[in-house]
């Protein structure tokens, strides 16, 4: 004889149809989180592109010359003794967390942009990576030798992606970055010792620049004195 089907037990089954139409309501619920995650994400790139001037270049095998001007950042940083710049902005690129500006102002080397807490990315100027002595120098400085511009441009250059780095690091105050800035330089010193005669006086005299620039940058966003100490 088959047991009678109690009120309780009865209450439990659930009829076939709205099983269905449950997982169907499931799968219609991830469809829509999932579109939206895109949607938003897609808004959040839009936002940050366009505090960049609204052009992006990703940093990828079709882009030779951005790569090569990567490697001689790799080697600039090498003699300043901090080769880990570079390669902690090759694991930014591959992640496309790094990007070239090319409509970024003049003022800036580079510049780091969240939006929507979804995307996080360092923009580099165009000019900046490709050519850093031009983009510092605007005005030609015939008075000052080229190795000493160019030691001047290659740090600014440094210094300003380790400025970005911070950032994107979680320091949101500027007053803050710029002393992780400030004190990248000074950790250079030891570095730009050891170098000859001729290419250590260009280096340190780059090096004393870089943090006076810097040094008025932070006094010009944060109202700090340039002659406090980093």
């Amino acid at each position: 004889m088959e047991t009678p089907i109690t009120v309780e037990a009865s209450r439990r089954i659930v009829p076939r149809g709205s099983l269905l139409r449950l997982r169907d309501q499931l799968v219609i619920a991830v469809i829509l989180c999932v579109a939206t995650y895109f949607a938003l994400l897609r808004i959040a790139e839009a936002k940050n592109e366009a505090v960049v001037g609204g052009e992006v270049i990703a940093l990828d095998v079709h882009r030779r010359p951005e790569l090569e001007a990567l490697q001689r950042l790799r080697s600039q940083a090498a003699t300043l003794g901090d080769p880990d710049l570079t390669d902690r902005l090759d694991r930014l690129r591959e992640g496309r967390e790094l990007l070239v500006a090319p409509l970024l102002g003049p003022e800036r080397w580079a510049v780091f942009v969240e939006s929507l807490s979804l995307v996080r990315r360092i923009y580099v100027r165009h000019q900046a990576l490709l050519d850093p002595v031009a983009h510092l120098y605007r005005t030609p400085r015939p008075d000052i030798p080229r190795s000493y511009q160019e030691a001047h441009a290659w740090i600014g250059l440094a210094g300003a992606l380790r400025h970005e780095l911070a950032h994107y690091d979680g320091l949101r105050a500027e007053s803050r970055a710029y002393e992780s800035e400030l004190a990248w330089y000074q950790a250079r010193r030891p570095f730009l010792d050891r170098l000859p005669d001729e290419e250590r006086r260009a280096w340190q005299w780059g090096l004393e620049s870089a943090i006076l620039s810097a040094r008025k940058a932070r006094e010009t966003a944060t109202g700090v004195t340039a002659a406090a100490p980093p």
